[in-house]
């Protein structure tokens, strides 16, 4: 896979790409970008990396920070058969779509290849904001 300027080190996912095989989609930018207008796009910043929660319906916040915190949410929040879009805070990494319960799978292996990470659910329209140390905010995707 040939990548310029996008996805430059895919290799640091490579192993929730092997583990959920041909499940995995690798996004493309156009498709990242795309995917980033129907849900992180619709969210405020508080800086670069945290997105502003005032004024959204908050669904959920967790402090636990890994695989099985992620694996609960997602088991919440995730239809059966749901595409799920996992951002990752560096565009280094390709943003990647899987079914939720692929993600579920793999949950350990999405949080601990990150500091920060956002998981928006294309049918739910419920956005996962991850941050390391931190834990989870799950929130309903303004219109």
């Amino acid at each position: 896979m040939k990548m310029t300027g996008y996805g430059m080190y895919p290799e640091d996912i490579a192993a929730l790409l092997a583990a959920a095989g041909e499940a995995a989609i690798v996004l493309t930018y156009e498709e990242d970008r795309a995917f980033a207008d129907l849900s992180l796009n619709r969210f405020a910043s508080v800086n670069s990396t945290r997105l502003d929660w005032q004024g959204v319906e908050v669904l959920e916040r967790s402090e636990e920070f890994g695989g099985n915190g992620l694996r609960a949410l997602l088991r919440r929040y995730g239809g059966e058969g749901e595409l799920v879009v996992v951002f990752w805070g560096n565009h280094a990494v390709p943003s990647v779509a899987l079914e939720a319960e692929a993600v579920a799978a793999h949950a350990e292996m999405v949080v601990g290849s990150c500091y920060e990470c956002w998981l928006y659910f294309t049918d739910g329209r419920v956005l996962i904001e991850f941050q390391d140390g931190e834990g989870f905010v799950a929130a309903r995707v303004p219109n």
